[in-house]
């Protein structure tokens, strides 16, 4: 697959994994410092998230409200990841 492009992520207990994005759905990159570049896709989803109404008199579930909030991807690229990216989106 050659519109994957494979990068290194670490979470916050210090797990490395690597990822993979299109580099067809990339819409805008933005340079946030030296060693950070946010990489922002054209990937626009709704997630729904549903939490019970409580009767606060009966303490008893009265219904279900749902919330629906859309989201983009954004994926931080920091070190060789950076120069890999630009080297691969550049035109010639």
């Amino acid at each position: 697959m050659t519109n994957q492009f494979f990068y290194s992520r670490k979470d916050d207990n210090g797990s490395h994994f690597i990822d993979s994005f299109n580099i067809n759905k990339v819409i805008r990159t933005v340079q946030m410092d030296e060693n950070d570049l946010l990489v922002l896709l054209d990937d626009i989803h709704e997630r729904v998230i549903e939490t019970p109404n409580i009767n606060t008199k009966t303490n008893k579930m009265i219904g279900v409200t749902r919330k629906r909030d859309v989201y983009q991807s954004e994926i931080h690229l920091t070190g060789e990841d950076i120069v890999r990216f630009k080297n691969a989106t550049q035109l010639v």
